[in-house]
């Protein structure tokens, strides 16, 4: 698909997107200001967190609890400007911004709110449904805060509920690349005209590059007319689609999906396709140069059984069916890509079986800088058939994954996981393991600052080896390290940081300072050093304006003692844009388990 065409696919989306919406029906009733703005204030309270407030630990259906089974009668929607921050009374200098910002900003429409509601009038009152409501809202890249407050209509056993919400400025940009020799502009806006449609373009200038500028587009629509189906199209130049190779990559492609918003939603799924090429913009030589293209194709669906339970049983089965395809129509032509699992064609299909029960409670300053977090409990097991083909291997799939997450009323919280997964042909053969965990401690107060601590473990081992990938230590694991030219058939890992949360602001952004620990070890049964072990202490700052759409920024230095050539090295890092939105999913698309 060409660059033109693509331009022109993606302004036809805006089109129909705007012109869906001029049927939108104006629901907003004069006789309900009054109870309507005081429900508004409510909102606009507990969203609200000063310096000085405790932090909040609450489960997501507490509030509303005491009117369970109320007839919801009417449903009103409030947003909020920028001229309010969550943080209280801010400075004048930040308060003149807001008021700029508000002048440059549409907020999110209504019919937009009202497309990501699955409460509706006339139905009975359900305080975990209001919840996850409250949580998908929250959830949406364009949108800081939300709450819905419920007005009890005296001498009835009718209630009105108002939605409030305050928006992220969600238009954007930023510098990135190697500047100033190959600068990469990125400008966005991911809630076009209030409307939950979100616009990139990216520009690559590279003076090493053939041609010297690069490009990416893309296009997404959260809820596509109140369905709760999240669509996304795009183009690039810039290697920035799904990529399986080691060069350069251009690609296009579209997905649908529609998560399981509740557990009281019935259906989850998706699809998406993309092609890929790889493209010789840095002029190597034929012989060194990776010459192949390949499409992708995925879909997948699931029934959610248990949806009409009662109102307190949460637990759920749910049945989802995926068929994937990764196709290459070239293949790399140097021999020494024949055994590279990544470059040849991969299918399968695979059916899972799935039991869960998850809630959520609301807190602050775990990723966020005093913004409400969602953070889940319960648990999660499922397992997992199929038959895949990979390498001309066409064997079946199996695998049985678990997930515990607890949480306590002191605001401590953790996650368990064990998965094991075989393909199997004469026998069991690619057997992995994984099993580990990670625990969040309580916030501490010291005055206006306030400390949180975590710490994480994992196992993982691989048996019987046949075409899966060697277990590697990358960034993730210990940042500034890469070992992956070992034959590592074990790792252990464990991590540890403390997160400072400050008062601290300059011009609306926030500044977290923290500390980590690192420790990783590698088995490698052929290797003539047989446990290779490898740790990073880390010292870094995360900074964030939570009232834009431009991610966490963070700043962290990490020593290694020991890297993989047994030199001693300091590893700085800048990573920006990093998002912590997303609270959890309760289902997701069969997968075959990832280990690296």
């Amino acid at each position: 698909m060409s660059y033109t065409s693509s331009r022109a696919l993606l302004s036809l989306l805006i089109f129909l997107s705007m012109s869906m919406d001029l049927f939108a029906q104006d629901e907003n009733d004069t006789s309900k200001v009054s109870a309507a703005q005081k429900a508004l204030s409510k909102g606009i309270d507990l969203i609200t967190r000063s310096s000085r407030d405790t932090v909040l630990v609450e489960k997501a259906e507490e509030k509303f609890i005491p009117f369970e089974g109320k007839i919801i009668r009417n449903i009103n929607v409030k947003r909020v400007g920028f001229e309010f921050s969550i943080y209280g009374e801010e400075k004048p200098i930040v308060q003149k911004i807001g008021r700029i910002a508000n002048s440059l900003h549409t907020n999110t429409r209504e019919k937009t709110i009202r497309q990501h509601l699955f409460i509706r009038p006339n139905q009975r009152l359900n305080p975990y449904k209001l919840g996850d409501n409250e949580r998908y809202l929250r959830d949406q890249s364009f949108i800081l805060e939300s709450r819905i407050i419920v007005t009890p209509i005296v001498d009835t056993d009718s209630v009105d509920l108002t939605v409030v919400t305050r928006d992220i400025f969600s238009i954007g940009g930023s510098v990135g690349g190697s500047f100033p020799t190959a600068p990469l502009f990125k400008i966005y806006d991911a809630n076009v005209d209030g409307r939950a449609q979100g616009i990139e373009f990216d520009v690559l200038y590279d003076n090493d590059r053939v041609p010297k500028t690069g490009i990416a587009a893309a296009y997404s629509k959260s809820s596509l007319l109140g369905s709760f189906v999240d669509l996304m199209v795009y183009y690039t130049q810039l290697n920035s689609g799904i990529s399986a190779g080691e060069e350069k990559e251009y690609a296009t492609g579209i997905s649908l999906e529609r998560p399981l918003v509740s557990p009281y939603s019935k259906l989850a799924g998706g699809a998406g396709w993309s092609q890929n090429w790889s493209k010789n913009v840095y002029s190597l030589p034929d012989s060194l140069f990776l010459d192949y293209k390949y499409n992708v194709a995925n879909l997948w669906a699931g029934f959610n059984f248990g949806s009409e339970k009662p109102l307190q049983d949460r637990r759920r089965e749910f049945v989802a069916l995926r068929a994937f395809d990764g196709y290459f129509i070239d293949q790399p032509e140097q021999e020494y890509m024949t055994n590279e699992s990544r470059y040849h064609n991969s299918r399968g299909v695979l059916a899972e079986f799935t039991v869960y029960e998850q809630d959520f409670f609301k807190t602050q300053y775990v990723y966020g800088f005093g913004r409400t977090e969602d953070i889940p409990f319960g648990y999660n097991f499922s397992t997992t058939v199929g038959y895949t083909k990979t390498m001309g291997l066409a064997r079946p799939y199996g695998d049985i994954n678990l997930n515990y997450k607890g949480a306590s009323k002191s605001g401590s919280f953790y996650e368990l996981t064990f998965n094991a997964a075989s393909h199997f042909r004469n026998g069991p053969e690619d057997v992995a393991i994984q099993t580990g965990g990670t625990f969040y401690s309580p916030v501490f107060s010291l005055g206006r600052y306030k400390i949180r601590n975590s710490g994480s473990f994992f196992y993982t081992q691989l048996f019987d080896r046949v075409t899966n990938d060697w277990l590697t230590i990358r960034g993730n694991t210990i940042p500034g390290l890469r070992v992956d030219e070992v034959d590592a058939t074990q790792r252990i890992s464990f991590g540890f940081e403390s997160s400072l949360f400050t008062p601290w602001s300059l011009i609306g952004f926030r500044i977290t300072p923290f500390s980590s620990f690192y420790w990783a070890k590698l088995k490698c049964p052929t290797c003539e050093n047989k446990y290779q072990k490898y740790s990073g202490i880390s010292l870094g700052m995360r900074i964030r304006n939570e009232n834009l759409i431009f991610g966490t920024m963070e700043i962290k230095g990490t020593f290694i003692p020991n890297d993989d050539e047994g030199q001693s090295k300091f590893a700085f890092g800048f990573r920006k844009n990093l998002r912590f939105r997303k609270s959890d999913i309760f289902v997701a698309a069969p997968n075959l388990i990832n280990y690296n």
